[in-house]
């Protein structure tokens, strides 16, 4: 049984999802160690490419489509995430870092950030496997 965690790739930063804690969304991505981990990989905008090398990890992010991933990170530590993909001006900076913790450190983290967030989670849209972004405006 996989922990799902969605990515969700936007210029020019990445987003993730953690359904089984109610779909809060965090620019912080945090990993169970020795748990199967389910990456979920969308864009909501162009193509981008989730690159987490030291995990073994590279799964485009195409706007409509879920790619799925899976890991099983095995040490505790962190780890650094890139946009294979060029996606556009700001491509270069479309990086950041991840998080391998302990098992009882993720539940209490998720907990902590699923409390936090609860206020203003009916601000975000409803969470899906696929995200179909629409222009706000026609030419015409």
């Amino acid at each position: 049984q996989a922990v799902p965690i969605q990515v969700i790739g936007q210029q020019w930063a990445w987003t993730y999802r953690y359904p089984s804690y109610g779909a809060f969304e965090t620019r912080d991505l945090r990993l169970p160690v020795n748990t199967l981990v389910a990456f979920h990989v969308t864009s909501l905008d162009v193509t981008h490419s989730f690159w987490a090398f030291r995990l073994g990890v590279k799964a485009d992010a195409v706007p409509g489509v879920d790619n799925i991933a899976f890991v099983k990170a095995r040490d505790v530590g962190s780890f650094t995430i890139r946009c294979a993909e060029l996606c556009g001006l700001w491509h270069g900076h479309m990086s950041g870092t991840g998080h391998v913790v302990s098992t009882s450190d993720f539940h209490a983290w998720a907990t902590e950030q699923q409390t936090a967030q609860e206020p203003f989670s009916k601000y975000l849209g409803p969470f899906s496997r696929a995200y179909f972004p629409l222009p706000l405006h026609r030419a015409g």
